[in-house]
Protein backbone atom coordinates (compact mmCIF):
# COMPACT_ATOMS: atom_id res chain seq x y z
CA UNK A 1 0.00 0.00 0.00
CA UNK A 2 1.71 3.29 -1.04
CA UNK A 3 2.82 5.53 2.03
CA UNK A 4 0.68 8.47 0.94
CA UNK A 5 -2.76 6.46 1.02
CA UNK A 6 -2.53 6.53 4.95
CA UNK A 7 -3.28 10.09 5.05
CA UNK A 8 -4.11 11.15 9.25
CA UNK A 9 -3.64 8.06 10.41
CA UNK A 10 0.02 8.09 9.61
CA UNK A 11 0.66 10.39 12.50
CA UNK A 12 -1.11 8.31 15.28
CA UNK A 13 1.88 5.68 15.80
CA UNK A 14 3.83 8.99 16.79
CA UNK A 15 1.63 11.02 18.70
CA UNK A 16 0.38 7.46 20.81
CA UNK A 17 3.90 6.81 21.81
CA UNK A 18 4.71 10.64 22.83
CA UNK A 19 1.28 10.92 25.05
CA UNK A 20 1.57 7.65 26.65
CA UNK A 21 5.28 8.41 27.39
CA UNK A 22 4.74 11.86 28.62
CA UNK A 23 1.35 10.57 30.66
CA UNK A 24 2.57 6.90 31.73
CA UNK A 25 6.42 7.97 32.03
CA UNK A 26 7.20 4.25 31.31
CA UNK A 27 8.91 5.66 28.05
CA UNK A 28 9.83 1.60 26.50
CA UNK A 29 6.22 0.46 26.43
CA UNK A 30 4.79 3.57 25.19
CA UNK A 31 7.30 3.67 22.56
CA UNK A 32 7.04 0.18 21.70
CA UNK A 33 3.13 0.30 21.78
CA UNK A 34 3.53 3.27 19.13
CA UNK A 35 5.60 0.53 17.11
CA UNK A 36 2.92 -1.81 17.14
CA UNK A 37 0.13 -0.09 16.34
CA UNK A 38 1.97 1.45 13.24
CA UNK A 39 3.13 -1.77 12.29
CA UNK A 40 -0.31 -3.36 12.63
CA UNK A 41 -1.66 -0.73 10.29
CA UNK A 42 0.63 -1.67 7.45
CA UNK A 43 -0.30 -5.26 7.38
CA UNK A 44 -3.86 -4.99 7.58
CA UNK A 45 -4.84 -4.26 11.27
CA UNK A 46 -3.71 -7.75 11.71
CA UNK A 47 -2.91 -6.93 15.67
CA UNK A 48 -0.75 -10.32 15.60
CA UNK A 49 1.04 -9.83 12.30
CA UNK A 50 1.78 -6.47 13.71
CA UNK A 51 3.14 -7.83 16.36
CA UNK A 52 5.71 -9.83 14.28
CA UNK A 53 6.36 -6.88 11.58
CA UNK A 54 7.11 -4.64 15.25
CA UNK A 55 9.98 -7.07 16.20
CA UNK A 56 11.28 -6.92 12.30
CA UNK A 57 11.04 -2.77 12.22
CA UNK A 58 13.38 -3.74 15.93
CA UNK A 59 15.89 -6.07 14.47
CA UNK A 60 15.85 -3.43 10.90
CA UNK A 61 16.92 -0.81 13.09
CA UNK A 62 19.92 -2.70 15.85
CA UNK A 63 21.45 -4.01 12.40
CA UNK A 64 21.61 -0.95 10.75
CA UNK A 65 25.55 -0.25 10.47
CA UNK A 66 24.99 3.58 11.86
CA UNK A 67 23.35 2.45 14.71
CA UNK A 68 25.35 -0.35 15.48
CA UNK A 69 27.99 1.75 15.46
CA UNK A 70 26.38 4.44 17.47
CA UNK A 71 25.20 1.47 20.35
CA UNK A 72 28.98 0.10 20.22
CA UNK A 73 29.31 3.92 21.09
CA UNK A 74 26.93 4.55 23.78
CA UNK A 75 28.88 1.15 25.76
CA UNK A 76 31.95 2.27 24.93
CA UNK A 77 31.04 5.62 26.83
CA UNK A 78 29.26 4.16 29.64
CA UNK A 79 32.65 1.93 29.81
CA UNK A 80 34.91 4.80 30.05
CA UNK A 81 32.76 6.88 32.60
CA UNK A 82 32.70 3.61 34.60
CA UNK A 83 36.31 3.67 34.75
CA UNK A 84 36.86 7.40 35.36
CA UNK A 85 34.04 7.37 38.22
CA UNK A 86 36.75 4.64 39.37
CA UNK A 87 39.75 6.88 39.14
CA UNK A 88 38.23 9.55 41.18
CA UNK A 89 39.71 12.10 37.98
CA UNK A 90 36.20 13.49 37.75
CA UNK A 91 35.32 14.64 41.12
CA UNK A 92 39.11 15.95 41.34
CA UNK A 93 38.11 18.45 38.20
CA UNK A 94 34.71 19.28 39.59
CA UNK A 95 36.70 20.60 42.72
CA UNK A 96 38.96 22.26 40.60
CA UNK A 97 36.04 24.41 38.80
CA UNK A 98 33.60 24.46 41.98
CA UNK A 99 37.17 26.65 43.26
CA UNK A 100 36.28 29.10 40.19
CA UNK A 101 33.07 29.08 39.75
CA UNK A 102 30.90 30.61 42.39
CA UNK A 103 27.23 30.09 41.97
CA UNK A 104 24.75 28.39 40.16
CA UNK A 105 24.40 30.97 36.82
CA UNK A 106 28.32 30.42 36.77
CA UNK A 107 27.62 26.68 36.63
CA UNK A 108 25.08 27.13 34.18
CA UNK A 109 26.76 29.53 32.16
CA UNK A 110 29.93 27.32 31.67
CA UNK A 111 27.80 24.40 30.31
CA UNK A 112 26.27 26.86 28.00
CA UNK A 113 29.27 28.00 26.70
CA UNK A 114 30.88 24.62 26.82
CA UNK A 115 28.46 23.32 24.57
CA UNK A 116 29.15 26.19 22.03
CA UNK A 117 32.94 25.04 21.76
CA UNK A 118 33.07 21.72 21.34
CA UNK A 119 30.46 22.37 17.67
CA UNK A 120 31.92 19.75 15.51
CA UNK A 121 29.59 16.86 16.47
CA UNK A 122 26.25 16.97 18.58
CA UNK A 123 27.17 13.55 20.32
CA UNK A 124 30.47 14.37 21.41
CA UNK A 125 29.47 17.52 22.81
CA UNK A 126 26.77 16.50 25.26
CA UNK A 127 28.39 13.68 26.18
CA UNK A 128 32.11 15.71 27.44
CA UNK A 129 29.52 18.81 28.29
CA UNK A 130 27.35 16.81 30.65
CA UNK A 131 30.17 14.45 32.08
CA UNK A 132 32.11 17.41 33.07
CA UNK A 133 29.46 19.89 34.31
CA UNK A 134 27.19 17.34 36.21
CA UNK A 135 28.91 17.18 39.40
CA UNK A 136 29.49 21.18 39.14
CA UNK A 137 25.62 21.86 38.35
CA UNK A 138 25.04 19.18 41.11
CA UNK A 139 27.00 21.14 43.88
CA UNK A 140 25.04 24.58 43.22
CA UNK A 141 21.72 23.05 42.82
CA UNK A 142 21.01 23.17 39.90
CA UNK A 143 17.98 21.03 38.73
CA UNK A 144 19.11 17.85 36.25
CA UNK A 145 16.14 19.23 34.13
CA UNK A 146 18.12 22.40 33.56
CA UNK A 147 21.01 20.98 32.67
CA UNK A 148 19.70 18.56 30.53
CA UNK A 149 18.15 21.40 28.90
CA UNK A 150 21.54 23.41 28.87
CA UNK A 151 23.30 20.35 27.20
CA UNK A 152 19.50 19.60 24.04
CA UNK A 153 19.88 23.26 23.40
CA UNK A 154 23.49 24.18 22.60
CA UNK A 155 24.81 21.38 21.47
CA UNK A 156 22.79 19.98 18.15
CA UNK A 157 21.47 23.53 17.53
CA UNK A 158 25.47 24.76 17.69
CA UNK A 159 26.84 21.47 14.97
CA UNK A 160 24.03 22.18 12.82
CA UNK A 161 24.92 25.37 11.72
CA UNK A 162 28.43 25.22 12.16
CA UNK A 163 30.41 25.48 9.36
CA UNK A 164 32.83 22.67 10.71
CA UNK A 165 30.77 19.78 12.24
CA UNK A 166 29.57 16.20 11.45
CA UNK A 167 26.36 17.99 10.45
CA UNK A 168 27.89 19.60 7.41
CA UNK A 169 28.31 17.07 4.62
CA UNK A 170 25.10 16.25 5.13
CA UNK A 171 23.13 19.29 4.68
CA UNK A 172 25.65 20.27 1.70
CA UNK A 173 24.86 17.31 0.26
CA UNK A 174 21.34 17.67 -0.14
CA UNK A 175 21.25 21.09 -1.16
CA UNK A 176 23.78 20.04 -4.09
CA UNK A 177 21.49 17.03 -5.14
CA UNK A 178 18.82 19.48 -5.33
CA UNK A 179 21.05 22.14 -7.05
CA UNK A 180 21.98 19.37 -9.79
CA UNK A 181 18.26 18.10 -10.31
CA UNK A 182 17.11 22.09 -10.70
CA UNK A 183 19.93 23.11 -12.84
CA UNK A 184 20.71 25.98 -10.17
CA UNK A 185 24.21 27.28 -10.64
CA UNK A 186 24.80 28.48 -7.44
CA UNK A 187 27.61 27.01 -4.48
CA UNK A 188 25.76 24.56 -2.28
CA UNK A 189 28.58 25.68 0.48
CA UNK A 190 27.95 29.01 -0.31
CA UNK A 191 23.98 28.53 -0.17
CA UNK A 192 24.40 26.78 3.19
CA UNK A 193 26.34 30.02 4.62
CA UNK A 194 23.67 31.88 3.20
CA UNK A 195 21.28 29.93 4.93
CA UNK A 196 22.86 30.40 8.16
CA UNK A 197 21.00 33.93 9.39
CA UNK A 198 17.64 32.33 8.54
CA UNK A 199 17.80 29.48 11.31
CA UNK A 200 15.72 31.10 13.19
CA UNK A 201 14.33 28.14 15.33
CA UNK A 202 18.24 27.29 16.03
CA UNK A 203 19.34 30.82 16.56
CA UNK A 204 16.27 31.76 19.04
CA UNK A 205 16.87 28.65 20.99
CA UNK A 206 20.84 29.05 21.66
CA UNK A 207 19.74 32.98 22.45
CA UNK A 208 16.66 31.58 25.25
CA UNK A 209 19.25 29.33 26.69
CA UNK A 210 22.04 32.82 27.65
CA UNK A 211 18.49 34.65 28.43
CA UNK A 212 17.21 32.62 30.81
CA UNK A 213 20.77 31.94 32.33
CA UNK A 214 21.74 35.23 32.80
CA UNK A 215 18.33 36.50 34.04
CA UNK A 216 17.07 33.16 36.05
CA UNK A 217 13.44 34.04 33.91
CA UNK A 218 12.63 29.63 34.42
CA UNK A 219 8.97 29.56 33.59
CA UNK A 220 6.75 26.24 33.17
CA UNK A 221 7.54 23.21 34.94
CA UNK A 222 11.56 24.30 34.90
CA UNK A 223 10.63 27.03 37.47
CA UNK A 224 9.27 24.35 39.71
CA UNK A 225 11.95 21.87 39.10
CA UNK A 226 14.37 24.65 39.70
CA UNK A 227 12.14 25.77 43.07
CA UNK A 228 12.83 22.45 44.38
CA UNK A 229 16.54 21.53 43.69
CA UNK A 230 17.13 25.15 45.27
CA UNK A 231 14.75 25.31 48.04
CA UNK A 232 15.38 21.29 48.70
CA UNK A 233 18.59 20.79 47.35
CA UNK A 234 16.77 18.07 45.08
CA UNK A 235 18.63 18.07 41.83
CA UNK A 236 16.02 15.21 41.02
CA UNK A 237 12.55 15.10 41.97
CA UNK A 238 11.26 12.17 44.13
CA UNK A 239 10.48 8.85 42.40
CA UNK A 240 12.42 10.27 39.13
CA UNK A 241 14.00 7.57 37.02
CA UNK A 242 17.46 9.04 35.99
CA UNK A 243 18.16 7.99 32.15
CA UNK A 244 21.73 6.91 33.36
CA UNK A 245 22.46 7.01 37.19
CA UNK A 246 25.71 8.83 38.05
CA UNK A 247 27.35 6.09 39.97
CA UNK A 248 29.25 7.17 42.51
CA UNK A 249 27.76 4.92 45.02
CA UNK A 250 28.99 1.85 42.99
CA UNK A 251 31.82 2.66 42.21
CA UNK A 252 34.17 4.07 44.85
CA UNK A 253 37.80 4.63 44.31
CA UNK A 254 39.83 2.74 45.79
CA UNK A 255 42.04 4.02 49.21
CA UNK A 256 45.77 3.87 47.48
CA UNK A 257 44.34 5.86 44.82
CA UNK A 258 45.10 10.10 44.89
CA UNK A 259 42.36 11.06 41.91
CA UNK A 260 44.17 13.75 39.65
CA UNK A 261 42.79 16.47 37.17
CA UNK A 262 44.49 14.28 34.37
CA UNK A 263 42.83 10.70 34.74
CA UNK A 264 39.78 12.29 33.68
CA UNK A 265 41.11 15.41 31.03
CA UNK A 266 43.21 12.46 29.32
CA UNK A 267 40.72 10.50 27.69
CA UNK A 268 38.39 13.46 26.99
CA UNK A 269 41.27 14.85 25.08
CA UNK A 270 41.90 11.92 23.55
CA UNK A 271 38.27 11.54 22.54
CA UNK A 272 37.88 14.83 21.04
CA UNK A 273 41.30 14.21 19.56
CA UNK A 274 40.38 10.91 17.64
CA UNK A 275 37.06 12.00 17.15
CA UNK A 276 38.46 15.47 14.84
CA UNK A 277 41.48 12.81 13.26
CA UNK A 278 38.72 9.94 12.14
CA UNK A 279 36.64 12.55 10.36
CA UNK A 280 39.44 14.01 8.30
CA UNK A 281 40.79 10.44 7.71
CA UNK A 282 37.33 8.69 7.11
CA UNK A 283 36.60 12.04 4.69
CA UNK A 284 39.11 11.25 2.68
CA UNK A 285 41.64 13.46 4.31
CA UNK A 286 44.96 11.84 3.14
CA UNK A 287 44.20 12.09 -0.40
CA UNK A 288 44.80 15.73 0.47
CA UNK A 289 41.06 17.30 1.02
CA UNK A 290 40.93 20.17 3.42
CA UNK A 291 39.46 19.62 6.62
CA UNK A 292 35.91 20.78 6.16
CA UNK A 293 35.76 19.33 2.32
CA UNK A 294 36.57 16.17 4.61
CA UNK A 295 33.99 16.69 6.80
CA UNK A 296 31.64 16.55 3.87
CA UNK A 297 31.75 12.70 2.98
CA UNK A 298 33.14 11.97 6.75
CA UNK A 299 32.11 8.51 8.07
CA UNK A 300 30.62 9.81 11.55
CA UNK A 301 29.88 6.96 13.15
CA UNK A 302 33.02 4.77 12.72
CA UNK A 303 34.89 8.36 13.61
CA UNK A 304 33.13 8.80 17.20
CA UNK A 305 33.20 4.98 17.86
CA UNK A 306 36.89 4.96 16.96
CA UNK A 307 37.02 7.96 19.47
CA UNK A 308 35.41 6.22 22.32
CA UNK A 309 37.87 3.26 21.83
CA UNK A 310 40.86 5.75 22.01
CA UNK A 311 38.91 7.23 25.03
CA UNK A 312 39.10 3.54 27.00
CA UNK A 313 42.09 2.54 26.37
CA UNK A 314 43.48 5.95 27.51
CA UNK A 315 41.92 5.71 30.67
CA UNK A 316 42.31 2.07 31.10
CA UNK A 317 46.28 2.50 30.60
CA UNK A 318 46.14 5.14 33.61
CA UNK A 319 44.74 2.84 36.08
CA UNK A 320 46.59 -0.04 35.30
CA UNK A 321 49.95 1.72 34.96
CA UNK A 322 50.06 4.77 36.97
CA UNK A 323 46.75 4.63 39.60
CA UNK A 324 47.89 1.05 40.17
CA UNK A 325 44.41 -0.26 40.19
CA UNK A 326 43.99 -4.16 40.08
CA UNK A 327 41.79 -5.63 36.84
CA UNK A 328 39.41 -7.21 38.92
CA UNK A 329 38.06 -3.93 39.96
CA UNK A 330 38.73 -2.00 36.52
CA UNK A 331 36.43 -4.83 35.07
CA UNK A 332 33.43 -3.99 37.63
CA UNK A 333 34.31 -0.53 36.68
CA UNK A 334 33.73 -1.03 33.29
CA UNK A 335 30.59 -3.68 33.72
CA UNK A 336 28.80 -0.89 35.94
CA UNK A 337 29.54 1.60 32.96
CA UNK A 338 27.49 -1.10 30.82
CA UNK A 339 24.69 -0.70 33.33
CA UNK A 340 24.45 2.86 33.38
CA UNK A 341 23.48 3.16 29.47
CA UNK A 342 21.25 -0.26 29.23
CA UNK A 343 18.29 1.94 29.00
CA UNK A 344 19.53 4.57 26.66
CA UNK A 345 20.32 1.77 24.30
CA UNK A 346 16.82 -0.05 24.59
CA UNK A 347 15.37 3.79 24.23
CA UNK A 348 17.59 4.69 21.27
CA UNK A 349 17.01 1.52 19.87
CA UNK A 350 12.79 1.68 20.09
CA UNK A 351 13.03 5.73 19.09
CA UNK A 352 14.50 4.92 15.81
CA UNK A 353 12.31 2.01 15.14
CA UNK A 354 9.16 4.22 15.42
CA UNK A 355 10.95 6.65 13.62
CA UNK A 356 10.76 3.89 10.85
CA UNK A 357 7.11 3.16 11.38
CA UNK A 358 6.49 6.83 11.10
CA UNK A 359 8.57 7.22 7.63
CA UNK A 360 6.74 3.88 6.34
CA UNK A 361 3.28 4.91 6.66
CA UNK A 362 4.52 8.18 5.05
CA UNK A 363 4.19 10.89 7.27
CA UNK A 364 6.12 13.11 5.35
CA UNK A 365 4.50 12.97 2.40
CA UNK A 366 0.93 13.50 4.40
CA UNK A 367 2.37 16.73 6.02
CA UNK A 368 3.45 17.97 2.95
CA UNK A 369 0.65 17.06 0.82
CA UNK A 370 -1.65 19.12 3.19
CA UNK A 371 0.73 22.02 3.43
CA UNK A 372 0.63 22.47 -0.30
CA UNK A 373 -2.80 23.53 -0.08
CA UNK A 374 -2.08 26.96 1.64
CA UNK A 375 1.06 28.20 -0.21
CA UNK A 376 1.83 31.22 -1.53
CA UNK A 377 5.43 32.25 -2.24
CA UNK A 378 5.14 34.76 1.17
CA UNK A 379 3.74 32.28 2.89
CA UNK A 380 5.81 28.96 1.77
CA UNK A 381 8.55 29.58 4.65
CA UNK A 382 6.78 29.68 7.37
CA UNK A 383 5.06 26.57 6.15
CA UNK A 384 7.80 24.63 5.39
CA UNK A 385 9.23 25.28 8.95
CA UNK A 386 6.11 23.78 10.46
CA UNK A 387 6.14 21.10 8.47
CA UNK A 388 9.48 20.49 9.30
CA UNK A 389 8.59 20.66 12.71
CA UNK A 390 5.83 18.87 12.87
CA UNK A 391 7.55 15.81 10.92
CA UNK A 392 10.80 16.21 13.08
CA UNK A 393 8.45 15.95 16.28
CA UNK A 394 6.89 12.52 14.98
CA UNK A 395 9.59 10.36 13.83
CA UNK A 396 12.68 12.11 16.25
CA UNK A 397 15.27 12.77 13.37
CA UNK A 398 16.12 16.26 12.10
CA UNK A 399 18.48 14.15 9.24
CA UNK A 400 15.31 12.21 8.49
CA UNK A 401 13.28 15.03 8.47
CA UNK A 402 15.71 16.88 5.83
CA UNK A 403 15.76 13.98 3.65
CA UNK A 404 11.76 14.33 3.06
CA UNK A 405 11.40 18.11 2.69
CA UNK A 406 13.99 18.63 0.20
CA UNK A 407 12.95 17.49 -3.08
CA UNK A 408 9.79 18.97 -1.93
CA UNK A 409 10.43 22.31 -0.56
CA UNK A 410 13.40 23.07 -2.66
CA UNK A 411 11.49 23.16 -6.22
CA UNK A 412 8.73 24.86 -4.85
CA UNK A 413 10.49 27.66 -3.37
CA UNK A 414 12.39 27.67 -6.78
CA UNK A 415 9.25 27.61 -8.90
CA UNK A 416 6.95 30.21 -6.98
CA UNK A 417 10.34 32.46 -6.91
CA UNK A 418 10.78 32.59 -2.98
CA UNK A 419 14.63 33.38 -1.38
CA UNK A 420 16.59 29.72 -2.02
CA UNK A 421 18.06 30.16 1.21
CA UNK A 422 15.05 31.77 3.16
CA UNK A 423 13.54 28.22 2.31
CA UNK A 424 16.79 25.89 3.31
CA UNK A 425 16.87 27.97 6.58
CA UNK A 426 13.36 26.82 7.34
CA UNK A 427 13.89 23.17 6.47
CA UNK A 428 17.28 22.92 8.24
CA UNK A 429 16.16 24.78 11.20
CA UNK A 430 12.38 23.25 11.27
CA UNK A 431 14.13 19.61 11.21
CA UNK A 432 15.50 20.41 13.99
CA UNK A 433 12.64 21.40 16.34
CA UNK A 434 11.65 17.87 16.71
CA UNK A 435 15.63 16.43 17.21
CA UNK A 436 15.54 18.98 19.91
CA UNK A 437 12.98 18.47 21.67
CA UNK A 438 10.68 15.41 20.90
CA UNK A 439 10.60 12.25 23.57
CA UNK A 440 11.28 9.55 20.58
CA UNK A 441 14.22 11.62 19.49
CA UNK A 442 17.95 10.18 19.99
CA UNK A 443 19.80 13.57 20.77
CA UNK A 444 16.63 14.30 23.40
CA UNK A 445 17.46 11.00 24.80
CA UNK A 446 21.44 11.54 24.91
CA UNK A 447 20.49 14.86 26.81
CA UNK A 448 18.97 13.06 29.36
CA UNK A 449 21.79 10.57 29.48
CA UNK A 450 24.41 12.52 30.13
CA UNK A 451 22.52 14.85 33.05
CA UNK A 452 21.48 12.13 34.16
CA UNK A 453 18.09 13.29 34.29
CA UNK A 454 14.48 11.79 34.13
CA UNK A 455 13.87 12.06 30.83
CA UNK A 456 10.06 12.72 30.64
CA UNK A 457 10.97 15.50 33.06
CA UNK A 458 13.68 16.42 30.57
CA UNK A 459 11.03 16.54 28.26
CA UNK A 460 8.22 18.44 30.04
CA UNK A 461 10.19 20.89 30.99
CA UNK A 462 12.11 21.80 27.65
CA UNK A 463 9.19 21.83 25.77
CA UNK A 464 7.39 24.99 26.68
CA UNK A 465 11.15 26.82 25.69
CA UNK A 466 11.29 24.78 22.62
CA UNK A 467 7.55 26.42 21.71
CA UNK A 468 8.28 29.93 22.53
CA UNK A 469 11.80 29.61 20.32
CA UNK A 470 9.66 27.94 17.75
CA UNK A 471 6.28 30.72 17.48
CA UNK A 472 8.75 33.77 17.60
CA UNK A 473 10.70 31.97 14.71
CA UNK A 474 7.40 31.04 13.27
CA UNK A 475 6.21 34.89 12.88
CA UNK A 476 10.40 35.95 11.83
CA UNK A 477 9.45 33.14 8.42
CA UNK A 478 6.26 35.47 8.10
CA UNK A 479 7.92 38.58 8.35
CA UNK A 480 10.65 37.81 6.16
CA UNK A 481 8.48 36.37 3.38
CA UNK A 482 5.58 38.87 3.42
CA UNK A 483 7.89 42.54 3.94
CA UNK A 484 11.91 41.28 2.85
CA UNK A 485 12.98 42.97 5.77
CA UNK A 486 16.53 42.74 5.70
CA UNK A 487 17.03 39.51 7.83
CA UNK A 488 19.25 41.27 10.67
CA UNK A 489 16.38 43.60 11.04
CA UNK A 490 14.05 40.22 11.29
CA UNK A 491 16.67 38.70 14.17
CA UNK A 492 17.07 41.58 15.59
CA UNK A 493 12.96 42.26 16.25
CA UNK A 494 12.94 38.39 17.02
CA UNK A 495 15.78 38.35 19.75
CA UNK A 496 13.50 41.36 21.38
CA UNK A 497 10.34 39.68 21.19
CA UNK A 498 12.25 36.69 22.89
CA UNK A 499 13.26 38.32 25.71
CA UNK A 500 10.30 39.91 26.22
CA UNK A 501 8.42 36.97 25.82
CA UNK A 502 10.48 34.97 28.52
CA UNK A 503 9.88 37.85 30.93
CA UNK A 504 6.30 37.78 30.55
CA UNK A 505 6.40 33.74 30.63
CA UNK A 506 8.80 34.09 34.17
CA UNK A 507 6.39 36.92 35.65
CA UNK A 508 2.92 35.62 34.94
CA UNK A 509 2.97 31.80 34.44
CA UNK A 510 1.85 30.76 38.08
CA UNK A 511 0.72 27.95 39.56
CA UNK A 512 -1.21 26.37 36.09
CA UNK A 513 1.99 26.76 33.90
CA UNK A 514 4.13 24.74 36.37
CA UNK A 515 2.43 21.54 35.21
CA UNK A 516 4.28 19.90 33.06
CA UNK A 517 2.49 18.32 29.93
CA UNK A 518 2.25 14.70 31.52
CA UNK A 519 -0.39 16.67 34.12
CA UNK A 520 -2.69 18.21 31.11
CA UNK A 521 -3.34 14.80 29.61
CA UNK A 522 -4.43 13.51 33.45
Amino acid sequence: MPSETFGMISLFPALLAIVLTLVSRQALLSLFAGIWLGATILVGWNPVAGAARSLQFVVTNLTDAFNVKLLLFTFLIGAMLGMIFLSGGMRSVADAIVKRVKTGRQAQLGTSILGMLIFFDSYASTMISGSVMRPVTDRFDVSREKLAYILDSTTAPTASIAVVSTWLGYEVGLIQQQFNSLGIQKSAFVVFIQSIPFRFYSLFALALVFVVVLTDWDFGPMRAAERRARREGKVLRDDANPLMETQASDIETPDHVDPRWWYFVSPILVLVAVTVFSLWFTGGGMGGKSFSAALKTADTASAILWAAFGGCATILAILVGHARIGLDRVSDSIFEGFKMVMFPVAILSLAWSIGSVSEALGVGPYVVSVSKGVITPELLPAVVFLSAAIISFCIGTSWGTMGILFPVAVPLAHTLGTPIALAIGAILTGSLFGDHCSPISDTTVMSSMFAASDHVDHVNTQIPYALLAAGIATAAFLVSGYTGLPVGVTLTLGLATLVGGAYVLSEHVGATGELGVAQVFE
